[in-house]
């Protein structure tokens, strides 16, 4: 590409403070560039746009992109302008493609096993659940727009067709990448606040596609890709790979559920399910069989009494499940230092140290990174939901009535239905 076709020139300054270098890629909505960082003399990623009215505002993106804080999310310094035209500055993100690896070894014929796939979607899952929580939807899942790194870090990129949830539906014109677009997406029919269901659905055709090889519905153009799904179903990845958990090509399958109200319904439970294979842990009635992994349960309250309810309800919840009990903030600490449980209820009101401290601690000595806390309260502060949401603490269940059918609904979206008892 010569000069005159790149919205900045090798070698320009923006700002006074970054020195375009080179090209890294370019997209029908605008360019990447490499720059040097002359204030903090470091490499970074210059994202423009070219001005286009039809296209959503590259601060759209930057916003979006602000507001996270995940080793899967792409890290946004500042947002500027020069010459007119809005630019993005964001990490330099060094590593392949994951079309680019895939690539490479398929060719080589080393197909990726299963424990390999799973260790690639369980971060761009894990990566999905915080831009969903934040009312966002990615819109274009596809390996051009996952990255890995020397250091094994999965990177979600590109986050040019972000949208809120409640404008989902209300933009005109269908955007992403056909083969790995929802039936709503394809058909511009996602419902407002379930648009996050088509992000899921991309996963799913990237899991299928990482498996076998193809993707589960042939084509390039949307005519082309609509009369696929027009067709059926494709085969089960299990019957292609026979060394497929069955786990695994279960969740695959719910992923690809062409209606979106049976599809899985959060990405933060095909990523706990994603763990849940790779720790051969039971789905749903499978946890009886004999030397199954039961779920890992830390309640966390200092009154005895709701403790044991609290264990008595996840019992019924989840079925077989090893649960363990801290009265206070210091033992559930020396809990989750013996082991990490896959799920903690905490209790935030409680003495010399409160959940909002444990979670900070958690935090801080870098513990529980696999753990989903549910806070489980009786009235949380303003502040205190503020300051857990930037923890990564979503889940919230108000103690009173109807307890055990709320903390149902929070587990079932934190690990999915079918990892709850008689599901």
């Amino acid at each position: 590409m010569g000069e005159e076709n790149r919205i900045f020139a090798t070698g320009e300054l923006l700002d006074g403070v970054y020195e375009i270098m080179q090209l890294l890629g370019r997209g029908g909505m605008g360019q990447v560039f490499e720059a040097h960082d002359h204030l903090l003399n470091r490499r970074v990623a210059i994202k423009a746009a070219w001005p286009n009215p039809l296209s959503p505002p590259l601060r759209n993106e930057a916003r979006a992109l602000a507001a996270f804080q995940h080793p899967s999310l792409v890290t946004v310094h500042t947002l500027g302008e020069h010459r007119g035209i809005d630019y993005l500055v964001m990490e330099r993100v060094y590593g392949v493609s994951l079309t680019q690896h895939a690539s490479t070894r398929w060719s080589s014929g080393q197909p990726f096993s299963p424990a390999e796939a799973v260790q690639l979607l369980m971060p761009a899952a894990e990566g999905l659940s915080v831009v969903h929580r934040a009312g966002l939807v990615h819109r274009d899942i596809k390996p051009d727009n996952i990255m890995l790194t020397p250091a094994h870090r999965v990177v979600l990129m590109d986050f040019g067709l972000v949208l809120p949830e409640f404008d989902v539906n209300g933009r005109q014109r269908v955007a992403g990448s056909p083969p790995y677009m929802a039936p709503e997406a394809l058909l511009n029919t996602a419902e407002p606040g379930r648009g996050h269901l088509a992000d899921i659905f991309g996963l799913g055709v990237l899991a299928y596609e990482l498996l076998t090889g193809f993707r589960p519905f042939s084509g390039m153009t949307m005519r082309e890709v609509i009369a696929s799904h027009e067709r059926g179903q494709p085969k089960p990845v299990s019957e292609l790979r026979p060394d497929c958990p069955p786990s695994l090509n279960q969740l695959i399958q719910e992923m690809l559920a062409p209606d979106p109200q049976i599809r899985i319904q959060s990405a933060e439970a095909v990523a706990w399910q994603m763990r849940a294979v790779r720790d051969a842990r039971p789905r749903g009635d499978d946890a009886v069989g004999a030397g199954a992994k039961a779920l890992s349960v830390l309640i966390v309250d200092d009154d005895v009494d709701l403790a044991r309810i609290l264990t008595f309800y996840v019992r019924q919840i989840v079925g077989r499940a090893e649960i363990r009990v801290a009265h206070d903030g210091e033992e559930a600490l020396k809990e989750v230092q013996k082991k990490e449980p896959d799920v903690m209820l905490l209790d935030l009101h409680m003495p010399r140290m409160n959940g909002v401290e444990v979670c900070m601690r958690l935090k801080g000595d870098g513990l529980a990174k696999r753990c989903s806390i549910i806070s489980v309260s009786a009235g949380a502060q303003e502040h205190d939901v503020q300051l857990l949401h930037q923890l990564g603490i979503h889940h919230f269940v108000e103690k009173g009535s109807n307890l055990r059918e709320r903390l149902r609904a929070v587990f079932a979206e934190v690990c999915g239905d079918q990892a709850l008892a008689g599901a």
